[in-house]
């Protein structure tokens, strides 16, 4: 398993990660911010979204990552 995370503080909500892995993020309505969906999410605040995905969305999660303008996610 892998492990993703969203800062909320920085995330700009601008789509690209539901975009591009709409089986990992999705919209939080209570913050206008992205976060990691169920059944994957671990934490949610208003500050972060943590989950653990599985490898093979793992590539997915990773373009994201590195399409997200301001690199508000993270993988491990």
């Amino acid at each position: 398993m892998a492990r993703v995370r969203v800062d909320k503080q920085i995330c700009i909500s601008c789509g690209v990660c539901w975009a591009m892995a709409s089986e990992v993020f999705e919209l939080d309505p209570s913050t206008g911010k992205s976060r990691v969906r169920e059944p994957y999410r671990k934490v949610d605040s208003e500050k972060e979204s943590v989950g653990e995905i599985p490898e093979e969305l793992r590539s997915a999660v990773e373009g994201a990552a590195n399409a997200c303008p301001t690199g508000a996610i993270a993988v491990s």
